[in-house]
């Protein structure tokens, strides 16, 4: 398990083994393949095929804006993460994160590392109102819960404590 910048060292990206590439471009490069999104679309009975298609482009055109603005302008990337669930807002070291922009269905999920430090551990795109009513959900709740062991098995518990795993992985 690698972890790659992938925007000036506030975001970063998990890059898992069995992939060529991190989590955040895997992502972005699915939801922007009309060939994948139309199987997707396909394979969750989505009436609307061509709106849906269209539709996650879109989105995914405005979470990589957001981010490139948020970046440019140094804003925190907490205007985009919010706490995956009220329980998440009370936690204090590395709480579950969901990107989220409004009347967008696509979300990505990151641990939050400090005030402005979010790692991504993956993304979906939103198919149910409860993350473990859909396969793909409930498999990033899965990713979350590995990345947040692998950070504590690694005694992350803020961003210096990070900067510290990723400079022995150097």
């Amino acid at each position: 398990m690698n972890i790659v910048v992938i925007f000036e060292e506030k975001l970063f990206s998990f890059h898992y083994e069995n992939e060529l590439d991190n989590e955040y471009d895997r992502l972005m490069n699915l939801w922007t393949d009309p060939g994948y999104l139309q199987a997707y679309a396909k394979k969750n009975n989505v009436k609307d095929v061509y709106g849906f298609i269209d539709d996650i482009l879109q989105h995914a055109e405005e979470i990589q804006d957001f981010l490139e603005n948020l970046s440019q302008n140094k804003k925190p990337f907490g205007f985009y993460f919010e706490p995956l669930q009220d329980s998440e807002a009370k936690r204090t070291i590395l709480p579950f994160q969901k990107g989220k922009i409004r009347k967008n269905q696509l979300r990505l999920y990151a641990i939050k590392l400090d005030a402005n430090c979010f790692v991504i551990t993956g993304g979906a795109i939103k198919m149910s109102q409860k993350m473990d009513a859909h396969p793909d959900t409930k498999n990033e709740l899965v990713k979350l819960n590995n990345a947040r062991n692998y950070l504590n098995k690694n005694g992350v518990v803020d961003e210096d404590s990070f900067v510290e795993l990723l400079n022995e992985n150097l």
